[in-house]
This record gives C-alpha cells, sequence and structure tokens, in this order.
C-alpha cells in the first residue's frame, strides 16, 4: 500500500507544479499587453477609434491624425480643431494625416528640436506619415 501512496503523492505534487508553470505563462502574457500605452496629445482634443483596415474621415475645418493604439488594436484619430501647438505622447509607427482645415490653414509637424518635418495643405488626402521622428503638431 505505502508505494501506491508514493506514487499518487508524487503524481499530485508533479499536477501542482506543471499547474504553477501554466499559470506563471499566462500572467506574463497578459502583463505584457497591459503594459502597452495608448497614444495621447496635449492640449487634449477629441479622438475615435477606426477599425484596422479603414481609412480616417475628417470634419470640416479640422486636421485629422491617426495612429495605431495598441492597446485596442485599432486606430485612433485625433480632431485637432482648436488652432494650437499639440504634442505627442507614445504615438509610433506610421499613420494618415487629413487636412479639412478652412481657409487653406496649413498644418505642419515639427521634430524634437523644433525643426520642420513636413507641412500638409488642405486637401482631401490622407498621406502617411512615419510618427516616430515628430514631436509635435502645429494645426493651423
Amino acid at each position: 500500500m505505502r508505494p501506491l501512496r508514493s506514487l499518487l503523492g508524487a503524481v499530485g505534487t508533479m499536477t501542482l507544479v506543471l499547474a504553477s508553470v501554466f499559470a506563471t505563462g499566462s500572467a506574463q502574457a497578459a502583463s505584457s499587453a497591459a503594459s502597452a500605452v495608448s497614444p495621447t496629445i496635449s492640449p487634449a482634443a477629441p479622438s475615435q477609434l477606426v477599425p484596422a483596415g479603414d481609412h480616417i474621415t475628417c470634419d470640416t475645418g479640422n486636421f485629422c491624425a491617426g495612429v495605431w493604439d495598441p492597446t485596442v488594436n485599432q486606430w485612433r484619430v485625433f480632431f485637432l480643431y482648436a488652432c494650437s501647438r499639440y504634442y505627442l505622447s507614445n504615438w509610433h509607427g506610421t499613420g494618415e494625416v487629413m487636412n479639412s482645415q478652412t481657409d487653406n490653414a496649413q498644418a505642419t509637424i515639427y521634430g524634437q528640436n523644433g525643426n520642420v518635418i513636413q507641412t500638409f495643405p488642405v486637401s482631401t488626402d490622407a498621406p502617411d506619415v512615419d510618427w516616430e521622428p515628430v514631436w509635435s503638431i502645429r494645426n493651423c
């Protein structure tokens, strides 16, 4: 009877060890997903989510900037209406912009040192933008 108890004890111990290994693996996967950060802009501006594969739309009067939001796996489109210099945080990868402002207002994106990277005249086009070197946007 003793060998049977020892065998059952060993099987039980192995089961607990394996369960703890699998539980730890799941926790690590969840924590890396939770470490993703949403892109933000300051001063704050309205935004909306757009599903992957769709293009941004931009209401008249706005300069719209789309960036990938890894926390929801969708595009986050910011609507910049008020004339200001907007500072970006956690903007990575490539996105789209659209300048639907009025009175031929031109939008400009700037690098870390305030250098002009690109300007965008009023247009219905939605060109791609590499957000990595961009630190700020002036929409007017």
